[in-house]
């Protein structure tokens, strides 16, 4: 069986790739409003988290500095710092912590039963059957490689709504952005499962068909 992961097949849809602050950043924020949601499910956890999540997010962002060999001057890393706390007051606004929603487990597409492409949206609401990907950019438009990263992720989760949220971190009050994507027509869904058919049978790696599914949740398709 060849299995790829989702981004492989959405990176070929960037028009403009990040430079390495912007990743940096992008990955320090994801991993510390995961982690506030976490906390805030667990109820134990539940005092400070806005200032426990900034002390995280520092330290994330120093440690990802450091390892990429990147110094910055005093001044830019306190307006990083102030971004990173607007950013997680938004971000405690949102349904996506009202809702302490967490991160669901890779489900894996599988087509023919010959490729499987992994996919994990940023948060999972079964009880209202949303999932959401959360994105620290505008959405004003939404780049091409979004939507075609939220319809992979449509096939994994075909009867639930999908959201895209954003938080854009630029902006000096942080106002958050919803969008709803649409589900595919039949037809759309069919030509995306053979474009990614393809690009898998071409660009995956072999492994083995049980070793690829585990005891994770599948769903199959047939083109």
């Amino acid at each position: 069986m060849k299995v790829i992961a989702t981004h492989k097949y959405v990176n070929n849809f960037v028009k403009f790739k990040s430079d390495t602050i912007n990743m940096i950043l992008g990955k320090c924020l994801d991993e510390t409003v995961t982690q506030m949601n976490y906390y805030n499910y667990r109820s134990e956890f539940k005092r400070n988290i806005s200032m426990n999540a900034m002390k995280g997010f520092a330290f994330m962002l120093n440690s990802e500095l450091t390892k990429n060999s990147i110094v910055l001057n005093n001044n830019d890393k306190k307006n990083y710092y102030a971004m990173g706390w607007r950013f997680i007051n938004a971000f405690k606004k949102s349904e996506l912590y009202e809702n302490s929603l967490l991160r669901d487990r890779t489900r894996l597409i599988i087509i023919n039963g010959e490729v499987g492409i992994y996919a994990q949206p940023d948060f999972v609401d079964y009880i209202n059957e949303i999932m959401y990907e959360m994105k620290s950019f505008s959405l004003k438009p939404v780049p091409e490689y979004v939507r075609v990263q939220v319809k992979i992720f449509q096939l994994a989760y075909p009867d639930f709504i999908s959201k895209l949220i954003a938080f854009p971190r630029n902006e000096g009050y942080i106002k958050t952005q919803t969008v709803i994507v649409k589900k595919q027509a039949e037809r759309t869904r069919k030509s995306l499962l053979k474009k990614l058919y393809k690009f898998t049978m071409e660009n995956g790696m072999d492994m083995d068909y049980n070793d690829a599914v585990g005891n994770k949740k599948y769903i199959k398709y047939t083109i």
